[in-house]
């Protein structure tokens, strides 16, 4: 049943992962879509006003002058290497390149342009911006264009781009360039024998983007995720409310395989005393076959009461507790002329050593009679000694009376001590002879000890012997 059950919960986990998985890629390739397709308000504006800032300019205020001062000087010298050392005029054109980024990077001030171009058009919203350069060729007396940068190449000399496929980039805070946030591209060139053609374009987009774009996806997210949660918390409550009926159940069963095994004690009293009964000597002494009258009858009533709790049981789904006021020192003395009739055959000591005083307890005297045997058929059960020996103590103290069961049996270790509470567990340590039972003797003790409201505390060490100590509220 354990195995069906991390089954169950395995596979409803992995399901609701592989719904979130799904979910996930939904709204993932949903904002992929959105993202690619958003299109900032203000950037026709913007774009617009940047080509008016660099009508008779390049890349930004200043630039082209800037760019001549860099390429100009260097033509005569370029022309004689591109016809005579193809190699050599690679070197140095990707060499020129490094130096106009570099002087472009020193120089430029686009930022402040961006800042005159929102307040003359009064734009107020928070904007990341780039300036990128995507392609430089030069051109020759008598000769057509020659290419020394293109975005879509690598150059041994030239450090690769911040992003694929996008260029140079001269300066900005946006790191994620693509098509549609681009509010200008242009190509300037001239058809002057020595003059250059440059590539380029300006990105803008607000600081908040991706903000916006969730904020279109809140009707596909939303809904998706409220379902997701829906499911788990529906997963949850069923899971929750099945281990609770299932543990209700397994408890119920538990308490009436316990209560049958009990069936066996009462049986086998009211058979051994009727058995001396028929002995002719005990019939010659009025005052025995009182005393096993006496006992007939109570095992009888014991009997009735077992068929009761039985019914009970299979009725309810908690341990019902009927509730009186009893002296324990009687009730333990009771229970043991009972238990010493059913274990005469064997080697067992009973040491009883009350409180002198009547210890005034509330409890069920059914329930408590079987909690007290359950024990003490473990310290009988898990016992090799010769003779077997149990010393049962009651102690009164100020507001609560103890009962310390201890024996000399083969005793437990740290890791039975923390699981002899638990159903079905059983300890299975090396006897003489093989013990059996259902491991519900001392989950039993245990359930009744919380229904009581009692505390229960065990000590114990492999081969000297264990001590149970209960502590029950006393009744003055």
């Amino acid at each position: 049943m354990r195995h069906s059950i991390k089954l169950y919960i395995l596979t409803a986990v992995v399901c609701i992962i592989a719904l979130a998985i799904v979910q996930f890629f939904l709204i993932y390739n949903t904002y992929q879509l959105l993202d690619s397709r958003f299109n900032y308000v203000e950037k026709g504006r913007i774009g617009e006003a940047y080509n008016l800032a660099i009508a008779n300019d390049k890349l930004f205020p200043g630039g082209q002058p800037l760019l001549d001062s860099i390429i100009v000087p260097q033509y005569p010298y370029l022309e004689q290497l591109y016809h005579t050392n193809p190699k050599s005029f690679d070197t140095a054109a990707q060499r020129l390149v490094n130096r106009i980024i570099r002087e472009l990077v020193q120089h430029e001030n686009t930022d402040s342009m961006l800042k005159a171009i929102k307040a003359s058009d009064g734009i107020k919203d928070s904007l990341l911006f780039a300036l990128c350069i995507h392609r430089l060729d030069l051109r020759f007396k008598d000769s057509p264009y020659v290419n020394i940068y293109n975005r879509f190449k690598k150059y041994p000399l030239i450090p690769a781009s911040r992003q694929k496929d996008i260029g140079l980039y001269i300066c900005g805070n946006l790191q994620q360039l693509s098509e549609n946030s681009s509010a200008s591209s242009l190509v300037a060139n001239s058809p002057l024998p020595y003059s250059y053609s440059l590539s380029f374009s300006f990105y803008a987009d607000p600081y908040n983007r991706r903000t916006l774009v969730l904020q279109q996806m809140k009707y596909t997210i939303l809904p998706g995720l409220l379902t997701l949660l829906a499911v788990i918390t529906l997963f949850g409550i069923t899971l929750f409310k099945w281990i609770r009926q299932k543990h209700l159940s397994d408890m119920k069963s538990d308490f009436i395989n316990n209560i049958t095994h009990e069936f066996n004690t009462p049986i086998t009293a009211i058979i051994v005393a009727n058995k001396n009964i028929q002995n002719e000597k005990t019939l010659e002494n009025k005052q025995s076959v009182t005393a096993l009258s006496e006992i007939i009858h109570r095992q009888a009533e014991r009997l009735k009461l077992l068929v009761e709790k039985v019914i009970n049981i299979a009725a309810t789904e908690k341990l019902a507790l009927r509730i009186t006021t009893t002296d324990l020192n009687e009730l333990i003395s009771g229970i043991l002329a009972v238990y010493s009739l059913n274990t005469m055959k064997q080697a067992i000591r009973f040491n009883f050593h009350s409180s002198g005083d009547p210890a005034m307890i509330e409890t069920d005297t059914f329930h408590f009679t079987t909690l007290l045997q359950n024990i003490l058929d473990n310290a009988v059960k898990y016992n090799d000694q010769v003779q077997k020996e149990i010393t049962i103590t009651t102690r009164q103290l100020k507001d609560t009376v103890e009962l310390i069961i201890q024996d000399n049996g083969i005793g437990m270790n740290s890791i039975t001590l923390r699981h002899i509470f638990e159903k079905f567990y059983r300890h299975q340590p090396h006897l003489s002879k093989p013990t059996k039972g259902l491991g519900l003797g001392l989950y039993y003790v245990k359930q009744c000890i919380d229904a009581h409201g009692w505390t229960i505390k065990v000590t114990s060490e492999p081969g000297a012997g264990s001590t149970f100590i209960i502590t029950i509220p006393s009744k003055i």
